[in-house]
């Protein structure tokens, strides 16, 4: 399956497209055309995923490794009193950020990571620096609030050196189910993934690889709230 943009007929006339040259005796431009399209084959390839069961969980908005290092495929903190985190997060309130580094050979479609409404959506421009460091305050990038039953959960879509568009189907108002698609980053970057400090337990560590819409991330903490 593929996402928006890239449809059977259109991947079809570009496959007749590459093999012209090839009858003609370009065998070299015809091997880098096909090389080509594989490339965009894979990079707007959309598959299946299969959504956890279950109350309370927290699935992978994202593709990719959670970073650790210089980059940090999948990094987990705790962040507060953010610009940013403002829409998520109240005054005071401790959220945790998972923060998840898409190659350009990862799935590129962002997933809801909870069920819920859409509350808020809002563009920030910036700059394109590789994914990495400060990326989260400086460059592009597009927020997604979604008003959960264990409360706000946010997604932050940021843009890096390569990723150039960022691309969101859903609109505030808009109800999602977890799993449902959110959007693309085209050519990778970086997703944040934003939740209650105080509500939620964290189910995966820094270095591991999510798959969007199954890996549980994280699961609401009944213990902690349970007043």
């Amino acid at each position: 399956m593929f996402v928006k943009g890239l449809s059977k007929k259109k991947i079809g006339i570009l496959l007749t497209i590459a093999v012209l040259p090839f009858l003609f005796g370009y065998f070299i431009i015809s091997f880098i055309i096909f090389s080509i399209i594989a490339f965009f084959m894979q990079f707007f390839r959309d598959p299946q995923r299969k959504i956890p069961d279950g109350d309370g969980v927290v699935v992978a908005p994202a593709d990719g490794k959670v970073l650790q290092g210089k980059i940090d495929f999948l990094r987990i903190v705790t962040v507060q009193d953010d610009p940013v985190m403002g829409k998520i997060l109240k005054d005071g309130e401790k959220g945790i950020l998972i923060s998840t580094f898409m190659s350009p050979f990862d799935v590129h479609v962002q997933r809801a990571p909870v069920s819920g409404k859409i509350l808020e959506t809002k563009y920030y421009p910036g700059k394109f620096k590789i994914a990495m460091g400060d990326v989260h305050t400086v460059n592009e990038k597009n927020l997604i609030v979604i008003d959960s039953e264990y409360g706000k959960v946010g997604v932050i879509q940021i843009a890096g050196f390569v990723a150039r568009r960022i691309v969101q189907y859903v609109q505030p108002g808009d109800t999602v189910t977890i799993g449902d698609r959110l959007g693309m980053i085209r050519f990778g970057s970086r997703v944040n993934l934003i939740i209650p400090y105080d509500k939620f337990r964290v189910m995966v560590f820094e270095g591991e690889k999510p798959t969007a819409g199954e890996t549980i991330m994280a699961m609401f903490n009944s213990e902690l709230n349970a007043n």
